[in-house]
């Protein structure tokens, strides 16, 4: 509890809601890959088994601010602490989980499809193109695009309960219902999401992820220091 890093391991060790429900989607999904080898399933497409550790991370920035933080506190650790080691132990998730899914990707998912166990795989690196410019590309993007959802998942798990957390909720809704229908918000909205999953060069959306990632982050010291224990 004396150092950041002794902090981050603790909220990486001590989040197992997180790893059960990773887990859980993981074990299904081995599940469906192991009838796919055992019976003629060569038609059905599957979603990629290592998407599933997509969740670690996102669950990880959901369930270290609402139940690690009071925990940490009352254990002798100090607010800035829990700030840096939150991103420390987000950034640690989010690079094995890319990590992770890439190798599987790269070795039981091709074996799968090359021996015709499966028609297809459904996987995010190829549907956000990440893959398209080789396996270290996409492990860099993938990994700065789960921090930013994990940024902006520990920041509005953070604010809910004050009034500034319900204003979020509402612009977050309002762009869902508005940008939506209205064809220049919606392009606004497409320009967004280019920036930072789809562009089709890779320093940009990494650089956006992370600038994004990080000013979402910075906006979470606010709740933190009036935070009641």
């Amino acid at each position: 509890m004396k150092t950041v890093i002794g902090m981050a391991k603790i909220n990486l060790k001590h989040s197992k809601t997180a790893y059960w429900v990773a887990g859980i989607g993981f074990a299904l999904a081995s599940i469906n890959y192991i009838l796919s080898i055992t019976i003629d399933n060569s038609g059905s497409e599957t979603v990629a088994l290592g998407n599933y550790f997509y969740l670690i991370p996102l669950c990880l920035s959901v369930f270290t601010p609402a139940q690690n933080f009071s925990k940490l506190m009352n254990l002798g650790g100090k607010r800035m602490d829990f700030f840096k080691s939150s991103l420390l132990a987000y950034a640690t998730a989010a690079a094995a989980a890319s990590l992770a899914s890439i190798a599987i990707s790269l070795s039981i998912d091709k074996w799968m499809v090359l021996h015709g166990k499966i028609n297809g795989v459904l996987d995010i690196l190829n549907v956000y193109g990440f893959m398209a410019r080789g396996p270290a590309a996409a492990f860099f993007q993938m990994t700065a695009f789960l921090l930013l959802a994990a940024c902006a998942a520990h920041t509005l798990t953070l604010i809910q309960g004050h009034w500034y957390g319900w204003l979020a909720d509402a612009m977050i809704a309002a762009i869902i219902s508005v940008f939506t229908p209205i064809a220049p918000l919606r392009a606004a909205l497409a320009w967004f999401f280019n920036m930072i999953i789809f562009h089709d060069i890779a320093a940009v959306q990494i650089v956006s992820c992370l600038a994004l990632g990080a000013a979402i982050y910075c906006a979470g010291l606010v709740p933190i220091k009036s935070k009641q224990i």
